[in-house]
């Protein structure tokens, strides 16, 4: 019997590709699949890594901040740049739009970019707002954001961290992934442009909205303010 304070991830994979999941470092499937659950997940977050079945694709990492007593849904998509991505799901059916693209073949994905990359595109361009947000801070911070049970005071919650400090475009983008309401992701998401370091990155923070019309929508709001 699971036990009502833990949670469970799904991670699914809508077009049927096939991955093998790793969990904090632990494999948990012994063949690939398209579809991959873990229970009994405790602690504020975990790491999780997809090994694709097909030659050649980039593993996927991604930090997940963890909801207690839910089943939490994964989808693995394809963002607007044609690179896979974790979105978060109401369900392992949602019809939510997604903005995969819509191909008949994929082509190649790019190599993974490495931390000292990331770090590196950050470093450049123009910066909104002086010295980032300590990375283990901000975790902290991301844990106290997503304990509230529903967007509005998650909402508030996370207006008062960015407020607070100057958070890089990863950041933001993580901030937005615990939010359940496409037009929650879309208010913190205009909110937390005046509070950015990176705000030259800023339109890849669209990558973590769900809809075609939200990432049109905030990319309007960008250039508004340029």
């Amino acid at each position: 019997m699971v036990n009502a304070q833990w949670a469970s991830l799904v991670v699914f994979a809508p077009k049927g590709e096939k991955f093998t999941l790793y969990f904090n470092g632990e494999k948990q499937n012994a063949q690939p699949a398209t579809r991959v659950q873990v229970d009994e997940i405790k602690g504020p977050s975990c790491k999780v890594r997809l090994v694709f079945e097909t030659p050649g694709t980039p593993d996927l990492s991604k930090t997940i901040f963890n909801k207690i007593s839910s089943t939490m849904y994964y989808a693995l998509l394809r963002n607007a740049k044609n690179a896979f991505v974790l979105q978060s799901s109401h369900s392992e059916w949602s019809d939510e739009p997604t903005g995969n693209v819509n191909q008949k073949s994929n082509p190649p994905l790019p190599p993974a970019k490495t931390e000292k990359q990331e770090i590196e595109k950050s470093s450049a361009g123009k910066k909104g707002c002086s010295s980032p947000m300590a990375e283990a801070d901000f975790i902290a911070g991301l844990v106290s954001v997503s304990t509230p049970p529903f967007d509005p005071p998650k909402l508030s919650a996370a207006k008062k961290l960015a407020s607070e400090h100057c958070l890089t475009t990863t950041q933001i983008k993580a901030v937005i992934e615990i939010f359940e309401n496409e037009s929650t992701r879309l208010s913190f998401a205009k909110f937390a442009y005046d509070h950015t370091w990176d705000i030259d990155n800023y339109s890849d923070v669209g990558d973590a909205l769900h809809s075609g019309k939200s990432r049109d929508d905030l990319e309007r709001y960008i250039n508004s303010k340029k």
